[in-house]
């Protein structure tokens, strides 16, 4: 074994991930791995670097072994914690933060998601209030109000498929806030999933509450391209439009990629708050608050695409909305839209969101479209893994 070969292979990939060049890193800490399979802080190095490129489950299995090296520092523990927690494995997290926290005080951030992690884990088969007394007792005087704790944790609970964990904290929320549409809607969907659409409500309630750190959110965070890519889709195929609705706007993250077109651009959306947020980043000719058929019905004939990006996703039957956006189409306009993939028909997730199988688009979609294309892409990042979606364009007939 050439130590001095390891040496400068570990020194590469520590300035490669100083340097933010994770894929480089990463391949270099694996070659270190090679030559010494037990060499602990190549396993440190590469678990957090798996860590930083938000790929928490591989993150596990290094940092585990980095941990039960002799005279591991405090800080792998804590890597190793927060990892386990991104993953949903609460029960692990919890006690590994509490481990940590034995040998070392955690820092503030890690007390606060070791609170976060014991209180999950105790909502298996537990009381919501036990366990929300439990996370206000680790965080002491870093506790963060508790119905915040348990709205966010709800969301977090939903994501990682811990549905009777996130009933009973949902049970708590709405107990003592009946008046919040947001959870009061997404209890609903855990315990009688038999909507065939999102109420209008609860879409605008949910992205008014959204709307200021919905781009980090999504785009930076979770990596949502789903404007970018449906837009690309469509150039693929067509030049030039003279009138395009982006129905749904949002936050106006399609303007950029729709303005290519050199079409009068129009966008509409329920929530006001992303309406200002679309208004700032500008690039539209009009702006509507409006619920998205009422709207199409109400325009006959009036464009030439209609862009639909993560729009579709809160409603199960499609063809009222499909219905009305042919009539809102001149002759040989285009649809251009997204789903979340599903096996067949729709279906009502627990994120509160649908599913659509190919076969359901196809046939709600026949009576006034053909589909001119269809693309499979990555939706976004979820959890540990990511969701599922398809673009699809459809001409009218």
């Amino acid at each position: 074994m050439d130590s001095q070969a390891i040496e400068d292979m570990l020194a590469i990939a520590v300035a490669a991930g100083a340097q933010g060049r994770l894929d480089d890193a990463e391949a270099a800490f694996r070659a270190v791995l090679v030559m010494k399979p037990d060499h602990d802080e190549a396993l440190f190095g590469l678990g957090l670097n798996l860590l930083i490129a938000r790929r928490f489950q591989e993150a596990v299995e290094p940092l585990t072994w980095a941990v039960h090296a002799p005279n591991a520092e405090p800080v792998r523990r804590q890597c190793l914690a927060h990892a386990l927690f991104l993953t949903g494995d609460f029960a692990r997290a919890a006690d590994t933060f509490a481990t940590a926290n034995g040998v070392e005080p955690l820092p503030e951030g890690a007390r606060v998601t070791w609170a976060r992690a014991a209180a999950y884990n105790a909502l298996e088969g537990g009381d919501a209030q036990a366990a929300l007394d439990l996370y206000a007792m680790i965080a002491g005087p870093l506790a963060e109000d508790l119905e915040t704790v348990a709205r966010e944790g709800f969301g977090i609970l939903v994501a990682f498929d811990s549905l009777d964990a996130a009933r009973t904290l949902g049970a708590w929320l709405a107990a003592h806030n009946p008046a919040d549409l947001i959870r009061a809607h997404e209890l609903r969907v855990l315990t009688d999933p038999r909507f065939d659409r999102a109420p209008p409500a609860y879409v605008e309630a949910l992205f008014d509450d959204l709307a200021q750190r919905f781009d980090r959110q999504l785009v930076e965070m979770l990596d949502y391209r789903a404007p970018e890519l449906l837009a690309n889709l469509v150039a693929g195929r067509y030049a030039r439009f003279a009138r395009i609705l982006d129905l749904g706007c949002g936050t106006g993250l399609a303007a950029p990629f729709l303005g290519g077109f050199g079409a009068q651009l129009t966008g509409v959306d329920l929530s006001s708050a992303m309406l200002a947020k679309a208004a700032e980043r500008g690039g539209y000719d009009h702006l509507v608050q409006a619920e998205a058929v009422t709207f199409l019905q109400s325009q006959p004939s009036a464009f030439d695409l209609i862009f639909a990006a993560d729009v579709l996703i809160y409603f199960g039957d499609l063809a009222p909305l499909l219905t009305a956006a042919a009539e809102a189409l001149a002759h040989g306009g285009v649809l251009a839209f997204s789903v979340e993939r599903g096996e067949a028909g729709w279906r009502l997730l627990p994120t509160a969101r649908y599913a659509h199988g190919d076969d359901y688009v196809r046939q709600v979609a026949a009576p006034g479209f053909r589909i001119a294309d269809h693309e499979d892409i990555v939706l976004r990042r979820e959890a540990t893994g990511v969701t599922q979606g398809r673009l699809y364009l459809l001409e009218k007939l």
